[in-house]
């Protein structure tokens, strides 16, 4: 009965506007090659990063400047925009279910 409630659950997210709308901005992104660079730019930067941590090296000032001018293009793409607002509307959500449950379980 719980595993069946939690598809249920997991249907009615998948009919909410806020899961609708992240799905159609990530599918925007997709479609705008400016944008889904951007986010693929991001990423390298950010496994270069993870890569030095890892080997216990310094992220160098060429590294923080080349993430910050990605970040500070990826503000000024509206696709991305669009996005990150979306993700934020669909993590509000599931931040309210969330709390939901656990008031209901105490």
């Amino acid at each position: 009965m719980i595993k069946e409630k939690a598809r249920e659950l997991a249907a009615a997210i998948k009919e909410s506007e806020e899961f609708k709308g992240l799905q159609s901005a990530r599918a925007r992104v997709k479609l705008d090659p400016t944008a889904s660079g951007l986010l693929e730019a991001l990423r390298r930067t950010q496994d270069k990063i993870i890569a030095l941590h890892q080997q216990g090296k310094a992220i160098t000032p060429d590294i923080v400047d080349e993430l910050r001018s990605l970040e500070n293009q990826m503000q000024l793409n509206l696709t991305l925009k669009n996005m990150v607002e979306a993700q934020q509307k669909f993590e509000a959500l599931m931040a309210e279910v969330n709390q939901i449950l656990a008031e209901n379980l105490e």
